[in-house]
């Protein structure tokens, strides 16, 4: 972010985030496993790695905070955090992080509201968290968090549901289901870049339910980076207008069969066919460098 104007309202820049950030260490095997990580890069690695957007799901229990996948404890609690994120912006001074704080799980123990452990927390980090409840130009917020609050509390940052047009169109319940995600995704897209003056946009490319996250993002029929893309079942010769984005594979006498493709390829695909200038926050499950690349390259 060092060579974005200091001018510029934070929800105006293009920036790529992370959904359910911390789902990246779990001690699970088989399907449990497949279903709650989300990615494959630590948080270290994410803020390293050019992600300025974080989703950070937290259960209240014994009035502290620690960070969960829906009901799964992926062993880290909210001062690991955040103090990874202050250990980055000390030495990256010029950068700002957007942090979604959000509620998960059921609570336990507690003695105090949500909000009032959330509150618990701010002194310890005062030197990098900002008090902004408004819309922030750039050079108001470098060297801090934004939160993006998911929560019941109006003067704990900017306000998630009411600061963003949101597409989250995260229920998946068959393969098959992955299009109309797809179709949500380059919609936003498309509102994102053509109301970039008027509008502020956040675009979820992450699914799961019926599938798996890992699928969603990426059309494989494993977990694997290298596998190959799943078959849709349908070919070119019965199915030639079926599902247009989707590519044709494996051609043979000029009958092709076509495959699923994952929303992080094809938002990639399409940001650069389309040369978008204007994407929003694009929250993501195991981006990869091109995608990331290619976002952080609009703003210049």
């Amino acid at each position: 972010m060092s060579g974005i104007n200091d001018n510029i309202p934070v929800r105006k820049i293009s920036i790529l985030g992370t959904h359910d950030t911390m789902a990246y260490q779990m001690e699970l095997e088989g399907l449990f496993e497949k279903s709650v990580i989300t990615q494959t890069l630590s948080l270290e690695t994410q803020l390293l790695a050019g992600i300025r957007a974080f989703d950070i799901r937290c259960r209240h229990i014994d009035d502290r905070f620690t960070i969960h996948h829906g009901d799964f404890y992926l062993k880290v609690n909210f001062d690991d955090v955040l103090q990874t994120m202050t250990k980055f912006l000390e030495s990256h001074s010029k950068e700002t992080l957007l942090v979604r704080v959000k509620e998960e799980s059921s609570p336990s123990g507690n003695t105090r509201s949500f909000t009032d452990t959330f509150l618990y927390y701010k002194p310890k980090y005062s030197k990098i968290w900002d008090k902004t409840t408004d819309d922030p130009l750039l050079g108001n917020v470098r060297g801090k968090i934004v939160i993006l609050v998911n929560f019941d509390c109006s003067s704990c940052g900017l306000s998630y549901e009411s600061s963003f047009q949101i597409q989250d169109k995260y229920s998946l319940l068959t393969s098959w289901d992955l299009y109309d995600k797809w179709l949500s995704v380059k919609q936003h897209l498309i509102d994102a870049n053509s109301n970039a003056a008027s509008g502020s946009y956040m675009n979820y490319l992450s699914g799961s339910g019926g599938v798996f996250p890992y699928f969603v993002a990426s059309g494989h029929s494993t977990y694997e980076t290298d596998a190959n893309r799943m078959s849709t079942g349908l070919t070119t010769l019965g199915g030639k207008n079926s599902y247009p984005d989707f590519p044709r594979v494996n051609c043979f006498m000029g009958v092709c069969k076509i495959a699923f493709e994952g929303t992080n390829i094809l938002t990639y695909e399409y940001i650069r066919s389309q040369k978008l200038k204007y994407v929003g926050i694009i929250m993501a499950d195991f981006p990869g460098d091109g995608l990331i690349d290619t976002i952080i390259n609009l703003n210049y």
